[in-house]
């Protein structure tokens, strides 16, 4: 396959040059995308063809039947990525599948260019997604308990008193009272009413706020519940008058390490903060941004699709499918669009294979070392092998045959393919 890099603000431009040996050019690569998404389609040169890539939104709609049998749409239902992430991406949320359909056919039926800098929803589909850690990896996802949010605008809000900006002090101090009022009943609607008012109802003092917390916080701020005075720091040095600070220390903090996973369903407010991770995702590009961001925030919109509510950290826990020479761990989300496996072949061993099925559109991507695939002639890869190294991936489209993978000491790779035969949710 050859896939697309996306160079987007908060990338890293170092992450893919270390960790695949690709030369950096100087500027920040945010994420490579595999797979048909129209916006940024991996193209391939099926085996044994001659000619040019053909992009695979334009291979499965002239040949839908490498879909697989069960495939409901011309279409491959997910996006797989890696991403290196130097600095916070925005703040956001994803839409059901039902909001998504009808955020669509409104902005169509009221002719908002799909380009717009404006356009909330570019495709009928929802976006569940899922993160999976390469390195440490630190996230922010679902709203935490509001004591502790409250705890923490609290310190902050006594530290700025400190330094003179009582207006700031103020405004964090009034959303303190209003959590921690909160704190014993419902707080659904408090939360609904502190993105209004941080965002909305009193964004300029909020932004304030944000701008006077760049300027107090230091790396070790006594009284802060662990990780928050690192996530305004990350999140003020890119954004340093944006309100989506505020919004940020409402949100769970959570470190993955290597191989843990979040599941992030429909109306999880989240965003990622640093690290680089495999992603794998319903192909769309619906997003309601909340902050830090430059791009366009709608609030009504976003407080209309986000799940106001106190959520415990979304941890995807991987099964053990195969642990032989080669373990093979399976993470599931309650999601018809995809599944990921990871396939680790440890250093002191002496490698192994693994049967891949072919019953259905999938891509294997290869992280570390190196992978050998062998087709049987009714897949993508023929009956020839192809060789993945790091940052390398292969599609395998459905077929007779089956194609055997076999990974060298030291190799790690994730393979990507529908969660179930109902491939994709509308």
């Amino acid at each position: 396959m050859r896939n697309p890099v996306q160079h987007y603000d908060w990338g890293s431009p170092t992450a893919f040059a270390d960790r695949f040996g690709w030369t950096a050019d100087g500027r920040p690569q945010a994420e490579l995308w595999m797979g048909a998404h129209p916006t940024a389609p991996s193209s391939v040169v099926p085996s044994g063809a001659a000619g040019e890539p053909v992009p695979l939104d334009r291979l499965f709609a002239a040949r839908p039947e490498l879909l697989g049998p069960s495939a409901d749409q011309a279409e491959l239902p997910f996006l797989l990525k890696v991403l290196a992430a130097a600095s916070p991406l925005s703040i956001q949320t994803h839409p059901t599948a039902a909001r998504a359909a009808a955020g669509f056919d409104a902005e169509e039926a009221a002719g908002v260019p799909v380009d717009a800098p404006q356009r909330m929803y570019r495709d009928r589909h929802h976006k569940p997604e899922l993160l999976l850690a390469l390195e440490d990896f630190t996230a922010l996802c679902g709203f935490r308990p509001v004591d502790q949010s409250a705890s923490d605008l609290k310190t902050l809000a006594r530290r700025l008193t400190e330094h003179g900006h009582t207006d700031a002090a103020a405004a964090l101090g009034r959303l303190a009272e209003s959590l921690s009022r909160a704190s014993d009943g419902e707080p659904d609607d408090a939360l609904d009413r502190a993105l209004r008012t941080v965002l909305q109802d009193d964004r300029d003092a909020f932004a304030a706020a944000s701008a006077s917390l760049a300027e107090v916080v230091g790396p070790t701020e006594p009284g802060l519940t662990p990780g928050s005075a690192d996530t305004i720091l990350r999140a003020c040095a890119a954004f340093p008058r944006d309100p989506g600070v505020v919004v940020a220390l409402l949100l769970n903090r959570v470190v993955l390490s290597p191989g843990q996973a979040l599941y992030l369903p429909a109306g999880n407010l989240h965003s990622y903060l640093h690290g680089v991770g495999v992603e794998v995702m319903a192909s769309s590009d619906n997003v309601l941004r909340g902050g830090l961001t430059a791009k366009h925030v709608d609030v009504e919109e976003l407080v209309d699709v986000t799940d106001c509510a106190v959520l415990p950290v979304p941890r995807c826990t991987p099964v053990q499918v195969d642990a032989g020479p080669v373990s093979r761990w399976s993470y599931r989300p309650d999601c018809p669009e995809f599944r990921l496996d990871r396939f680790d072949a440890p250093d002191d061993g002496e490698g192994g294979t693994a049967r891949l099925a072919s019953d259905r559109a999938s891509v294997l991507l290869c992280t570390a070392g190196t992978v050998e695939l062998h087709g049987d002639g009714g897949s993508s890869t023929g009956s020839g092998t192809v060789v993945l190294a790091p940052g390398e991936s292969a599609l395998i489209t459905a077929g007779p045959g089956g194609v055997t993978a076999r990974f060298q000491p030291g190799t790690q790779a994730f393979l990507a393919q529908s969660g179930r035969k109902g491939q994709r949710r509308v």
